[in-house]
């Protein structure tokens, strides 16, 4: 609409698949008879409360604390959430960020911090490498930020990364920046050290031939929403050093900025708080950027995460991913009992993409464009849909990314109207 008052690039968003998938099951809902409601395994959250003691150490700071707890906070975020967040980074990861000068905490989430950087780094034109299929929002909010999303196919997503020399192949002058993380949505792939290091060899070479000719060197957005649920440990690109010739060695530290938040590990969506991992010298700027898009994170969700980031509360964080995993396991071999269903268990995550193709012509058939429309329709269990994640893949159009952090009796109900469903065909 050329004649619109509106950006073209507000223009061009498309419907949160999250958001709106949540307002259309309500829409449903409403007119549902008792027992008949859709179950939500949409957005990818935990049925399982934040841990009281978050609670309590906020209603203790708004009565030591009142008059700082509604007033301007530092840009930065407070200093001892900030150190908070060092300690924990340490702890959790090996990696150490200085508390004064490398840490930055953010409004809006990890989706808060994920702004930040774009906005810091991205220009219009400049490419972004996405591994597909991938969290929907990325497309979105590059695009929003000027850039151009550059999604590249991972064909063996469940048990495959990104290999070396697709990265090499895709890489061109417009490339700012490459987007990985050690748990990808939907399929619940992390990417391994090994894995990690080989993409940072790649990275770094080019780095190296950018800084001779005075070109911009390569960002590396590293995303970790789910890092808590990796049960074996996450690895942090940030903390590899590669050799590139003799007697000259490049830290991916120097092009690297970690973002998370306690939302996922701790129950705390609604805190809307992120941070970013980075160089001082990036740190700097990004504060810069973020003062002029929305000044500091709320000041209850920093007390929050204060007391979230505390050594005693790490306990908790792997209690909650032992019980989701078991959850998420039992929900997968239900599933895998329906013939002609195939879920593959991910290394990581509370989510599984489930592969419901062999019925697809089926489904088809009925009228149906997906799995997921059909198994909303039909099953009343709302999902994400496999074309979400890599929008051109239609070898994805029968595959529905589904959260089993639910109750075991909601997800027992789920998987019992799912195969009603499927035999219905």
């Amino acid at each position: 609409m050329r004649n619109s008052s509106f950006s073209s690039a507000a223009m061009n968003l498309r419907e949160s698949i999250t958001h709106g998938t949540k307002a259309r099951i309500a829409a449903i809902n409403q007119s549902a008879r008792v027992g008949e409601e859709v179950i939500d395994l949409s957005i990818g959250t935990l049925d399982d409360l934040a841990d009281n003691r978050i609670n309590e150490a906020v209603i203790r700071f708004i009565k030591d604390n009142p008059r700082a707890i509604h007033e301007f906070a530092p840009v930065k975020g407070f200093d001892f959430l900030r150190q908070s967040i060092s300690e924990r980074v340490e702890r959790f990861r090996k990696v150490k960020y200085s508390p004064d000068s490398e840490i930055m905490v953010t409004p809006g989430g990890i989706k808060g911090a994920i702004t930040v950087v774009f906005q810091t780094f991205l220009n219009p034109g400049d490419e972004v490498i996405v591994p597909l299929p991938n969290w929907p929002h990325y497309a979105d909010m590059i695009e929003l930020h000027g850039g151009v999303m550059k999604g590249v196919m991972v064909s063996d997503f469940y048990n495959k990364a990104l290999s070396p020399d697709t990265l090499d192949e895709v890489i061109t002058d417009k490339t700012k920046m490459v987007i990985l993380g050690d748990c990808v949505n939907p399929s619940g792939k992390i990417y391994s050290y090994e894995d990690q290091r080989h993409l940072a060899e790649v990275i770094s070479k080019h780095n190296i031939t950018r800084m001779k000719k005075g070109l911009p060197q390569i960002q590396v957005l590293f995303d970790c929403p789910y890092e808590s649920h990796i049960l074996n440990g996450p690895q942090t690109i940030s903390s590899i050093t590669i050799k590139v010739e003799p007697g000259q060695e490049y830290q991916m530290k120097d092009c690297t900025s970690f973002v998370t938040g306690p939302g996922k590990t701790y129950g705390m969506h609604g805190d809307r708080l992120g941070y970013i991992c980075s160089t001082a010298e990036n740190i700097t700027l990004m504060a810069k950027v973020q003062v002029n898009l929305n000044s500091f994170s709320s000041t209850y969700a920093q007390v929050a995460t204060n007391e979230a980031m505390q050594e005693y509360m790490d306990e908790v964080a792997t209690s909650r991913a032992i019980n989701s995993r078991a959850n998420l396991q039992w929900f997968i071999e239900k599933l895998n009992a329906i013939p002609g269903v195939r879920v593959p268990s991910p290394e990581g995550g509370f989510f599984i993409f489930a592969d419901l193709s062999a019925y697809g012509e089926q489904i088809e058939q009925c009228g149906f464009s997906s799995a997921e429309e059909f198994i909303l329709e039909h099953a009343k269990v709302a999902s994400i849909g496999g074309l979400h994640f890599a929008e051109d893949a239609s070898e994805l159009r029968h595959y529905i990314r589904m959260n089993t952090g639910r109750s075991s009796d909601c997800l027992a109900l789920a998987v019992d109207r799912i195969n009603t469903a499927l035999q219905s065909l």
